[in-house]
């Protein structure tokens, strides 16, 4: 039996970096997954203070084109768990940013091409998306690796921070698949907070 104070927290990854390339996956299915799942609260990696403002142009589409309207249209909660500017492109000299260049095109044709959430998160596809972000991140450096671990440190902590605010509520976090595994893993070091698949949320 799970403990009522016990905060159930699911993590949902999306390739939502490439703002040029075709919306990751078809909107409507991202919309009905978030609408049946009915999330006390939905943690994005966007900042309070664009929440506050309302700014939503740099977001990626899923954000602005999907989940933030959803919450304006029903009693869903956006918590934003962002902590500053989005991680730059990562880059490199010579051949490391060629293949850097590279990679990213097979991380853009993985979005083009997957059909729906599952795609992305469990699979072939999701393991081959982290393979590919952690080569590039290698590829890119030292500062890269540690601008993604800070990141990733911040948002763990900003969803730890949400749940045990609110124990017994019901978190879905959908952030970068890249760090979708880190965030999981950490959490579930925590007695208070339970970790599940977002099917089972």
């Amino acid at each position: 039996m799970i403990d009522n104070e016990q905060t159930r927290v699911a993590v949902l990854g999306t390739l939502a970096e490439f703002h040029q390339e075709p919306i990751p996956y078809d909107m409507p299915a991202l919309l009905k997954l978030v609408t049946t799942i009915n999330p006390d609260l939905l943690c994005l990696d966007m900042t309070p203070q664009e929440w506050q403002a309302q700014e939503f142009g740099e977001l990626p589409p899923e954000y602005r084109e999907a989940l933030i309207p959803l919450a304006h249209q029903t009693d869903i909660v956006v918590a934003p768990i962002g902590g500053g500017k989005p991680l730059p492109k990562p880059n490199a000299d010579g051949w490391r940013g060629t293949a850097i260049g590279w990679l990213r095109s097979r991380l853009a044709t993985l979005q083009r091409r997957a059909p729906g959430p599952d795609a992305i998160n469990q699979g072939w596809r999701h393991h081959l998306a982290n393979y590919l972000y952690s080569t590039i991140r290698q590829l890119a450096g030292q500062d890269r690796e540690k601008a993604t671990r800070d990141h990733t440190d911040h948002l763990t902590q900003a969803v730890l921070e949400m749940a045990q605010r609110d124990p017994g509520a019901r978190l879905l976090v959908v952030v970068n698949v890249q760090h979708c595994h880190i965030i999981r893993e950490r959490l579930r070091g925590y007695a208070d907070v339970e970790v599940v698949d977002y099917t089972e949320l």
